[in-house]
């Protein structure tokens, strides 16, 4: 009698998903310079170029490192992310810069409240030539700033590790920056003590930003006036996200 030999199918190979390639900080930094070179010089406000890129560079290796020691961001090893904060720190710059707001050729001293990663203010003061000052309470942020600044060859940043109220301002700014909006009444009160006449309050927020009158009043008792809010479209990875900023100047 013969026997069958019985033959089993074989098995379906499971489908392994293949394992996401980590990058060294160097890589994630080259990977971001990559992106930002063909867009940067058409903005306008980047003096040099190449330096700038070479500055950000370094930042976004530095970030890589310390980003998630100390939750500087949601994301702080991947590239896309980091250059969706470079371009949101520096188009606002752009766009007052284009539309009179504020003159980059009169911007000598520029305060960030709130520096966090660095947005904007350390993205700023790798663009042009202006002393930047920020302001960061969070020591290990201020630990990092600091290293950051060094790794770039910022020759023009101070950092302050204090409250923003706690700040001593006697008319000393041509730009005061925050990205980090919290208490608007306290932005308001340390921008008017903290810019010169014709100087600016830039602040970064979303489209859905609304000022009432409140707002408005307490931005006029602070001798700030001609309130602009200016929207832009700026791409966060498969996200078409609509940004803006608002603009107040001191009269």
């Amino acid at each position: 009698m013969k026997h069958k030999t019985k033959v089993k199918a074989p098995k379906r190979a499971s489908k392994v998903s293949p394992k996401k390639k980590i990058l060294t900080p160097e890589q994630i930094a080259a990977k971001v310079r990559a992106q930002l070179a063909p867009a940067i010089a058409p903005l306008g406000v980047v003096a040099n170029t190449h330096e700038f890129l070479g500055r950000i560079e370094r930042m976004a290796a530095t970030l890589a490192v310390w980003g998630p020691k100390i939750n500087l961001t949601a994301h702080p090893r991947n590239p896309d992310e980091i250059v969706f904060h470079v371009f949101d720190s520096i188009i606002p710059v752009s766009i007052a810069s284009r539309s009179k707001i504020l003159r980059l050729d009169r911007t000598h001293r520029i305060l960030d409240i709130g520096s966090g990663a660095g947005f904007p203010g350390l993205v700023i003061a790798a663009a042009i030539s202006a002393q930047v000052t920020l302001v960061e309470a969070r020591r290990k942020r201020a630990t990092y700033l600091s290293e950051a600044v060094i790794e770039m060859g910022l020759k023009n940043v101070r950092i302050e590790c204090m409250r923003s109220e706690s700040l001593e301002l006697r008319d000393q700014f041509d730009l005061i920056t925050s990205r980090a909006v919290g208490d608007l009444p306290a932005l308001f009160e340390i921008a008017g003590r903290g810019l010169h006449r014709e100087g600016v309050l830039m602040l970064y927020v979303s489209a859905e930003q609304k000022f009432d009158d409140a707002a408005k009043a307490k931005a006029a008792a602070a001798g700030l006036f001609d309130g602009v809010i200016s929207g832009y479209d700026l791409r966060h990875g498969k996200q078409l996200m609509r940004r803006a900023i608002a603009t107040w100047t001191r009269r």
